[in-house]
């Protein structure tokens, strides 16, 4: 893939590592639900869609192992942490009592809070990868197919992978198989805005199955091409970075969105409270690389089998 191809997708996935951090900003939320709902509708499948595009498992097991792994290990690390902390904090979905049987549940099936993608790119990832075991021998177009048969078996008969999860992921995984370029399929046009926000206005939010999520998701990815072309090169270059530093980001935010509740009476003076997500979507993006910047100095990413967390 080109620099400049690169680039754009970097310029998509700071978009939507800010949406991550502001839709766990749990004030937020509670004042505009509908704009929550809206970002959820669209966000995480378009960035499932994303993950599948960039998965590249035509690798030896081994380096599939350790490609795994380095998301296995950070994930087991903070969602320990994410389940402690979430019985004596008010956390959506957080936990009631902390035992050995509920933590390896919520490791292993449920996840808890934002770390439930990762779980799901790894199962993800490996139904993928054992599926293109195949491909030598009966030719991409079988081995997609199996990956379908997979990931539909996975969905239908366990509780590891939602369908609607297992959809958008593969449907990156077609993109990337057949098409080959999901920026020349979804090309940059302005008009892509109003369809979207008439989807926001007035569709239903609820279902992932809806063909409404996947024209939020085509639309933003449209949209957000024509954006490119307004950024000033210095604000164009600060998202490629962040762009490219999302695993960090997404690791260690809830640390900021947890502590920013404790901020609010700081930001009474403020009845929109915007100031204060503005003050929170800050603080999460830039406390989080600085974290990643201060375990690579100090050797701490290999607790992640990483040589370095940013890039």
């Amino acid at each position: 893939m080109e620099r400049k191809a690169y680039n754009r997708i970097d310029l998509l996935r700071a978009a939507l590592i800010l949406m991550v951090i502001l839709v766990h900003i749990v004030h937020f939320g509670t004042l505009y639900p509908r704009v929550r709902e809206v970002i959820f509708m669209f966000f995480m499948p378009t960035f499932l869609m994303l993950t599948g595009y960039l998965t590249n498992v035509r690798k030896p097991a081994r380096q599939f192992a350790l490609y795994e792994l380095r998301i296995l290990l950070p994930y087991c690390i903070l969602v320990t942490g994410y389940a402690c902390l979430s019985t004596v904090m008010p956390v959506r979905d957080g936990l009631a009592e902390l035992t050995p049987a509920t933590l390896l549940r919520t490791l292993c099936v449920t996840s808890i809070g934002p770390y439930w993608f990762l779980h799901r790119m790894m199962v993800c990832a490996l139904l993928y990868w054992l599926a293109f075991r195949l491909e030598e021998r009966a030719g991409t177009l079988a081995a997609f197919f199996l990956l379908v048969s997979l990931a539909t078996a996975v969905s239908l008969f366990t509780p590891l992978l939602p369908a609607g999860n297992a959809f958008y992921y593969i449907l990156g995984v077609a993109i990337r198989l057949f098409h080959g370029d999901l920026l020349r399929l979804f090309r940059p046009s302005a008009w892509a805005w109003i369809p979207f926000f008439m989807l926001a206005l007035w569709a239903d939010h609820s279902r992932w199955g809806d063909i409404a999520t996947l024209a939020y998701s085509a639309c933003f990815l449209c949209g957000m091409g024509a954006v490119e072309g307004v950024l000033s090169p210095r604000l164009y270059g600060w998202a490629g970075y962040l762009g490219r530093n999302t695993f960090p980001v997404y690791l260690f935010h809830p640390i900021f969105t947890m502590a920013g509740k404790f901020l609010l009476p700081a930001f009474a003076f403020d009845p929109s409270s915007l100031l204060h997500t503005l003050f929170i979507l800050l603080t999460g993006t830039l406390g989080s690389l600085l974290i990643a910047w201060a375990m690579d100095r100090t050797r701490l990413s290999w607790l992640f089998a990483r040589p370095r967390i940013l890039r």
